[in-house]
């Protein structure tokens, strides 16, 4: 594509980079025109869409070798080690369900398996189907010590279920046993309603409650991730076990399971409406349930949501994430024009979605146009003479490239670090390497058109997340009616200060952020990156940054008109008193500290920070913390304690130091120590977000693993329900789901209380 780039003329690629969206006709035909007489394009539209070069055909033996592996063990009988791929390791429940159906499937007299998909069963709490295993498991199991297990397990689980029907909990809804709280609320209207300040966003004519169920939707369209693509699931999402299901047309998608292979085909209908009409400033949202691709209508006709990109063409296996996305809903809106016998009006599909094309970079909108017109061509290649495109079908393209980069959701999974392994050993394996932690995994972009019409705040009031690909959105407060309901687009407080959240809002979604929280003073905002006051009795925080009261530029901050300090916390006050005085206008300087103005040697501070900073790192650098040199912790934490001289006793650089070490603590065995700097490190992130934020939930989780590890259960208990209560508030009765390896930690500790 570099080449191709290069080879446009410059006055061609100015005309681009200077035009506006008006200007798209004029600038798209003269860059197609260019290219289609170009030696080079030709060459790269025929790689991309030859049958003969396509990848999926290269990839065919190594993706039936890679398949005879994952079957291997079945048909040597090699049954445990096929469980074991990844699901019993990881406390996935709903893999390991699947994992067990397919050891049935191909070894239906296999005991074992039907005895661990009952007790799966059991642990989503479906104790009609979890009986009916165990029964045949104990049909099948021909030792005697086995039968007594299987009989134990049985006897409980029968009480369990008498236990359910008794208080009229039906066996066929157990699963959702633990949901009564959210069934029984009442189901929250959303207005979509226009502001001068931030344009569309949802509101609610009524007020909600914490941990409210507000939104559930299936994606318009949806692309995995190339780096996940051959290591998850195509249609879920989820890890993909060594046995996966192909596509029956190619082999690069694959699935977990056949479900998940019959689940990626689309209904497509030509009454599919993706626009919603607006009326008053008021749309109608009534759309806004649980919203599915797969209600089929008489007038539906089903496709794979990739049909386009398979059968001889790599191009998808090529061009990035968000051109194979805008590739995916053009085809989705060619289809249901044939579907609806219209094949000489082929332009592309009204989304209804901002763009920000005019306040693209010249780079931006040069990068868009090429990508628009390969994709074009490569649509043209598949489609043929089926298609007839109007003239702006180009144009429109590019704009839809532009609407994906705007308004594109990231699918996130949650995965634990340690592969799970501190979470499902038990309590007795919690000794040694116990800190267990996890991370985001970026598996695949979507767009959502309900969804993209919640606006962004850096504190958000409700927490989006995702089950399979349906994006999910809940309270994770009390709303009063009117208020905007939002989202964080990314940036949020006490992960970002206030200059990096607006830079990154303004280069990837074109505005300057006027929530709440960076309209007004901030705890975090100050301190975050701040530095201590040289004067040791003072409790100021110096900044890297100019601090400009009631102004633009710099950093703005603002204390409302009343100067009234009773409305601010007193760490506030504390650490930025002289934003409390009566001035009128007020600048505080780099290096001045803002309760005092006292002045401090930042370049000298920042340089000491970054070197202890670097040596506290070190820890993580290394192999295996099995066997760390002891000069190396004692490295560790005297530089530790520089970074408490020299940092502001709230700042991040100090909560992440603490954090490095509790880690490097918990690896080699010192739980003590573990605890003491995991603790401090909460401590901070509780100032810099707040105690029911999400991220305090997941650090607690590392400190439930130290106390684990040290064999107190009172305290691993303690901070475990700490840690749940922010769970269910930002998940409900999704944490199990969504949440494996909080359900093992909660099992964990719960045996660990029993003992």
């Amino acid at each position: 594509m570099e080449r191709l780039k290069s080879a446009v003329p410059a006055e061609l690629r100015r005309a681009v980079g200077e035009g506006t969206a008006a200007d798209l006709p004029s600038t798209t035909s003269r860059l197609l025109a260019f290219l289609e007489a170009l030696p080079l394009f030709r060459q790269v539209i025929g790689e991309l869409t030859d049958p003969e070069l396509a990848l999926c055909r290269k990839d065919k033996g190594r993706a039936a070798e890679l398949k005879g592996k994952g079957n291997a063990c079945f048909s040597k009988r090699e049954f445990e080690q096929a469980l074991g791929f990844y699901s019993q390791k990881l406390g996935l429940l709903e893999e390991c369900l699947q994992d067990c159906d397919r050891a049935i499937s191909v070894s239906p007299n296999y005991a074992k398996a039907w005895y661990r998909r009952g007790m799966v069963n059991a642990s989503f709490r479906n104790y009609s189907s979890s009986i009916h295993d165990l029964e045949v498991a104990l049909s099948m199991e021909v030792t005697s010590s086995g039968k007594s297990n299987i009989e134990q397990e049985l006897k409980l689980i029968l009480q369990k279920h008498q236990n359910v029907n008794e208080v009229g909990t039906s066996s066929s809804n157990c699963i959702n046993a633990d949901m009564p709280h959210t069934e029984q609320q009442p189901k929250v209207i959303l207005e979509c309603t226009s502001t001068p300040n931030k344009g569309r966003g949802m509101t609610s004519p009524n007020d909600i409650s914490p941990a409210s169920l507000i939104h559930a939707e299936d994606p318009l369209a949806v692309i995995i991730m190339k780096s996940c693509r051959d290591t998850h699931c195509h249609y879920c999402f989820s890890e993909a076990p060594a046995d996966v299901v192909f596509c029956p047309s190619c082999t690069i998608p694959i699935y977990c399971s056949n479900r998940c292979q019959e689940n990626a085909i689309v209904q497509t209908s030509c009454n599919q409406n993706t626009r919603l009409e607006s009326n008053n400033n008021v749309v109608d949202i009534a759309k806004l349930s649980v919203t599915s691709t797969k209600s089929k209508t008489p007038d539906s006709k089903q496709i794979a949501e990739h049909r386009h990109e398979c059968g001889g063409a790599h191009w998808a296996a090529v061009l990035p994430a968000d051109i194979v996305l805008a590739g995916r809903i053009m085809a989705q809106y060619i289809e249901k024009q044939l579907l609806a016998g219209k094949r000489s009006t082929i332009s592309g599909p009204n989304l209804d979605l901002v763009h920000h094309y005019d306040q693209d970079s010249s780079a931006s909108k040069f990068e868009s146009h090429i990508y628009a017109t390969v994709l074009f061509l490569c649509l043209q290649s598949y489609y043929k003479s089926g298609v007839s495109w109007a003239e702006d079908s180009l144009s429109q393209l590019v704009l839809l490239i532009c609407q994906i980069k705007v308004n594109s959701i990231a699918i996130v999974h949650m995965k634990s670090m340690d592969g799970g392994k501190a979470l499902t050993k038990g309590f007795s394996g919690f000794s040694g390497d116990a800190m267990c932690s996890v991370e985001q995994v970026r598996v695949a972009q979507a767009i959502y058109m309900s969804g993209s019409f919640f606006n962004h705040s850096c504190r958000p009031n409700i927490h989006a997340y995702f089950h399979s690909r349906a994006l999910i959105l809940r309270s994770t407060e009390y709303i009063k009616a009117g208020s905007p309901i939002e989202l964080s687009y990314g940036p949020q407080v006490g992960e970002m200060d206030l200059p990096e959240r607006q830079k990154s809002l303004r280069e990837n979604y074109y505005f300057s952020c006027g929530c709440s929280s960076c309209s007004l003073l901030s705890l975090s905002d100050l301190v975050m990156n701040s530095f201590c006051c040289p004067q040791s009795n003072c409790p100021g925080a110096v900044s890297e940054l100019i601090h400009h009261r009631r102004k633009e530029n710099f950093v703005h901050v603002s204390i409302g008109e009343s100067h009234d300090v009773s409305k601010f916390d007193e760490d506030i006050v504390k650490v930025g008193k002289l934003f409390f005085k009566s001035d009128t206008m007020l600048n505080i300087d780099p290096g001045f500290c803002m309760s005092c103005r006292s002045q401090l040697d930042l370049s000298y501070a920042v340089a000491m920070s970054d070197r202890a900073t670097s040596k506290i790192n070190r820890l993580m650098e290394l192999p295996s913390l099995d066997n760390v040199p002891e000069v190396l912790i004692a490295e560790a934490l005297q530089s530790l304690e520089h970074i408490e001289k020299l940092r502001h006793p709230y700042s991040k650089a100090l909560a992440q130091a603490h954090d490095t070490i509790a880690e490097a603590f918990a690896k080699v065995g010192d739980q003590e120590q573990a605890r003491k700097h995991c603790e401090a490190s909460i401590k901070i992130l509780e100032k810099l977000y707040h105690p029911r934020h999400i991220i305090i939930a997941h650090e607690l989780i590392k400190l439930v693993s130290i106390e684990l590890s040290m064999g107190d259960g009172a305290r691993a208990a303690a901070a475990f329900a700490r840690a749940d209560a922010i769970f269910l508030l930002y998940y409900g009765p999704d944490v199990k789901r969504i949440l494996p390896y909080v359900d093992a930690l909660r099992r964990t500790v719960s045996d660990r209380c029993a003992m």
